[in-house]
């Protein structure tokens, strides 16, 4: 018996470009799927098309949020919730699928029943499929915890294929974040540890539209987002911690941390900046003398100080006096290029 791919879309004010969405899951060459569509409350035509769907096929079936929170989150685990398929594939209204993306991940599973998801390569574009060329990321001997730490991210949402079971049984998408949702779902999923494989080498069977306006973007620096970023580096924190990583992934959770901290400098969020360093204290972040030069750090950006530059590279090197791992990571691996094809 042929599994069903229940593909799962949290739809919102996107009536302008659904239908490239809707057309490259028609085209679709494995023919056993089902399109799970939660609204979340459009004031555009979008619900109008999303019940133009539901008429022209019986696969697809549209639902509109009916509960709290708002957001992509909740609707994708409402969608999970009324789905009926094996295996889960999460697409947003604005990306594209490869005609061959949901034969080829079914048969990559099917080959490896262990595992309870698995990584597929993407490609990003702008206008069309292929006129970037631009992968989403390669693999790496690194590990994969460390890389995400660190703003590598393997991949996002959109890149794995999951049994349904193994995702409910994680706990499914955490509703309360506004940012940085995929990332807390596979730090998450990684500690636990679920059992997965990448398989970057084959073919990219999913294609992420750049946009200035997708919604994940949207007023990326604003407090609550910023809130949402600090969930994540505490929930990680305590799963580590409850797991015993915390030392051997510390590099990566010293580079998170830093992060937010200069950007609650930046932003004057005072109680924040407090509640960080209370954070990492607890978990044994960094050693006296480095929190003591990190603190210096901060007071420099908060005073905007850090415009001279003898004084920030003074700074930097007292910080990294023993090791520059983490200056090299905050500014050359956070803000990684995508990788030419």
């Amino acid at each position: 018996m042929n599994s069903i791919v229940s593909i799962i879309t949290p739809s919102y004010n996107r009536a302008d470009i659904i239908h490239e969405t809707a057309a490259s899951i028609f085209a679709q060459t494995y023919t056993h799927w089902e399109w799970i569509i939660v609204d979340d409350g459009s004031t555009d035509n979008s619900w109008a098309k999303l019940e133009e769907y539901a008429v022209k096929d019986a696969r697809v079936k549209v639902f509109k949020r009916d509960r709290e929170p708002k957001g992509a989150c909740a609707c994708r685990n409402i969608a999970v919730e009324k789905s009926t398929g094996d295996y889960l594939i999460f697409l947003d209204t604005d990306d594209l699928v490869a005609s061959f993306c949901l034969q080829q991940r079914v048969d990559t599973m099917e080959q490896y029943p262990d595992c309870d998801f698995i990584v597929f390569p993407m490609l990003l574009f702008k206008e069309k499929p292929d006129d970037l060329k631009l992968l989403w990321n390669i693999d790496k001997p690194a590990d994969d915890i460390d890389r995400i730490l660190l703003g590598d991210a393997v991949c996002q949402g959109t890149g794995t294929l999951w049994k349904k079971s193994s995702f409910i049984d994680i706990g499914m998408w955490d509703e309360k974040l506004m940012l940085w949702q995929d990332i807390e779902l596979h730090l998450r999923s990684l500690l636990k540890p679920l059992n997965y494989l990448k398989r970057l080498d084959l073919k990219p069977d999913v294609f992420l539209r750049i946009s200035e306006v997708s919604l994940s973007r949207t007023a990326f620096h604003s407090y609550p987002k910023f809130q949402s970023r600090i969930q994540v580096l505490r929930q990680t924190l305590e799963q580590a911690s409850q797991k015993g990583l915390v030392q051997k992934h510390k590099i990566g959770l010293q580079a998170m941390f830093s992060d937010l901290l200069v950007n609650a400098a930046n932003s004057n969020y005072k109680s924040d900046i407090q509640y960080l360093i209370d954070l990492q204290g607890k978990y044994s972040l960094f050693e006296k003398q480095e929190m003591k030069h990190l603190k210096h750090y901060v007071f420099l950006r908060q005073s905007k100080l850090y415009r001279i530059a003898f004084l920030q590279r003074r700074a930097f090197q007292n910080l990294y006096q023993k090791t520059n791992k983490l200056e090299r990571s905050l500014n050359k691996v956070l803000f990684q290029e995508p990788i030419k094809i």
